[in-house]
């Protein structure tokens, strides 16, 4: 539905875009009125997540995808205009970068030669996105046969290693910066072949393929352990889910919003660890026909879903705490405590969770509690409302992103920063839908594989800080595996709490007591208190590793 719903975006944005461009005509009924003229008040759309992007005639310079890092390759003999190599493999340069060519041509930079030197900003963006165009298992195919046409082209009492240095130097940025691309047995295969190879031909190069294939296997298995125990949390929360017989109430585990905060930020960088950055793209690929249907599955963007899975989780666990209150002064001081860690976490750059509560907080179900909300400082609900405002694609937001950037840059020690992850994903959709894979001569356009890199590599440059705050079992046991409510559930809690005032409330009230009888019967409010304890093997902890 997301995409869907993205796609539906794009194409009006491109009619908006084709209608600015006729000549003007008086406008009729039958037209939309986007972009039609000064008569017509363009109105926000629905973006991802329920979040709001002004048409594109209201967008400010500001309004750019969320970024502050860039790469840059090491160009080729310079040149101040377009031109072709010289070589079979067409490459186009632009002031000595690369801008397009021929998929061939690409692939043939991966391998240095004495001709071009290509640095790891290069094969990071080309790896990244050449999964637009061909398969990883595919890509490294070709790449095995250009080093097998290098090796043939030595002679046979050349004693020189360099394109099997070459190759296994390739292949390990690849294993350092793709690793989930060799969960693939066919990837596993053929780096297996290439590097028993090479391995064969000197010392030198047998220890460097054992250090490539030992950090291999590290990272694999922390993947794996990642999921294993991510799943045994979600069992853990379905397992509560199914008898929810303890009451939520996280002041009885965590009373201190800077505690919460730094909790928070915890889980956001145990996520964004284990997010791959082929992920971000492979949500764009779609999987061919012909692929056997074993393979069917390998487009992975799991860890991507358990991302926004826990940010939904947490939106909904704010607006649950609030609403099973059944006394106003508790309800009062809950709102207050999480407008308060909101500000914790913007204060630690934690945005997405700070959006994550904000989205909470102006849940129907809580907007609807006046008499709470009178009990709360306003000038704290008006902070929180003027940041997360969408007016001009979020510019409050990326302001702030940038100056966190900027700080975390000059700083001697590495500073958190978590992007507001929805918004980065729209990013990323739009830039992608925006300019088309390839040019009219039919090469791929390397431009667009440089800028979804740009975007991509913001996330990578600050996942795997290490946070000068210990964790706290407890709290991170309750954030991950206490009950939540749906929306209709918390609609009649919030009636049940504060009676419906219109016709139409009323209304949805009585539709939510056929359905759901008493929501205070259901839950059980005076049933029990917390307390984190687990079944017995069930391991529902943060699956962070413990710093040394």
């Amino acid at each position: 539905m997301q995409y869907e719903r993205l796609y539906q975006e794009m194409k009006d944005i491109a009619v908006a875009g084709l209608i600015q461009k006729r000549p003007k005509m008086k406008a009729s009924r039958s037209l939309p009125a986007i972009g039609l003229g000064a008569k017509h008040t363009p109105r926000p759309r629905p973006s991802l997540f329920g979040h709001f992007v002004p048409p594109p005639e209201t967008r400010s310079p500001d309004s750019t995808p969320q970024t502050s890092t860039s790469l840059l390759l090491s160009p080729p003999p310079p040149s101040s205009s377009s031109s072709v190599d010289p070589n079979s493999e067409e490459v186009v340069y632009k002031d000595g970068v690369v801008v397009a060519g021929s998929l061939d041509g690409l692939i043939s930079l991966l391998l240095p030669s004495q001709t071009h030197q290509i640095e790891q900003s290069y094969v990071f963006a080309f790896v990244l996105c050449s999964r637009l165009f061909i398969q990883p298992h595919q890509l490294l195919g070709r790449v095995t046969k250009i080093f097998s046409s290098l090796q043939k082209q030595q002679p046979s009492s050349s004693t020189d290693s360099g394109p099997a240095n070459k190759i296994v130097e390739l292949l390990s940025e690849w294993a350092e910066m793709f690793p989930y691309d060799f969960r693939d047995e066919r990837m596993m295969r053929s780096l297996k072949d290439v590097t028993q190879h090479c391995a064969s031909l000197s010392p030198e190069l047998r220890r460097l393929v054992g250090q490539l294939q030992a950090a291999l296997v590290k990272k694999l298995s922390v993947l794996d352990k990642y999921e294993h125990i991510l799943a045994q949390v979600n069992a853990v929360s379905m397992e509560r889910l199914i008898n929810p017989k303890t009451q939520v109430n996280i002041l009885s585990v965590c009373d201190s919003p800077q505690e919460l905060a730094q909790q928070l930020t915890h889980i956001e960088l145990e996520r964004l660890n284990n997010i791959g950055p082929e992920e971000f793209i492979q949500t764009f690929v779609r999987c061919p026909e012909e692929t056997e249907p074993l393979y069917r599955d390998m487009k992975k963007t799991s860890n991507i879903e358990a991302y926004v899975e826990w940010f939904n989780r947490l939106s909904y666990l704010v607006a649950t705490e609030i609403c099973v209150s059944d006394k106003k002064r508790n309800r009062a001081k809950l709102l207050e405590f999480f407008l308060d860690t909101a500000a914790e976490c913007r204060k630690l750059n934690n945005f997405n969770s700070f959006m994550a509560i904000s989205a909470g907080l102006f849940m129907s179900p809580v907007t609807r509690l006046k008499r709470t909300r009178s009990k709360v400082s306003s000038s704290k609900l008006h902070t929180i409302e003027a940041f997360v405002d969408p007016f001009s694609n979020f510019s409050t937001y990326r302001h702030a992103l940038v100056s966190a950037f900027a700080q975390a840059s000059k700083s001697r020690e590495k500073m958190c920063v978590v992007p507001f992850f929805s918004l980065l994903v729209k990013d990323l959709y739009f830039l992608n839908e925006g300019m088309s894979n390839r040019l009219p001569s039919g090469h791929i356009r390397f431009e667009k594989c440089m800028a979804l890199a740009r975007l991509v590599s913001q996330i990578l440059a600050y996942k795997e800080t290490v946070l000068p705050f210990s964790r706290v079992r407890g709290v991170l046991n309750y954030l991950m595996t206490i009950p939540i409510h749906t929306d209709d559930e918390l609609q009649l809690a919030s009636f049940e709490i504060e009676p419906p005032e219109n016709a139409g409330e009323k209304k949805r009230f009585q539709e939510l007591r056929m359905l759901l009888g008493s929501f205070g019967q259901r839950i059980g409010r005076s049933s029990s208190v917390y307390s984190p304890t687990f079944p017995p093997g069930s391991l529902p902890f943060s699956p962070i590793q413990e710093e040394t």
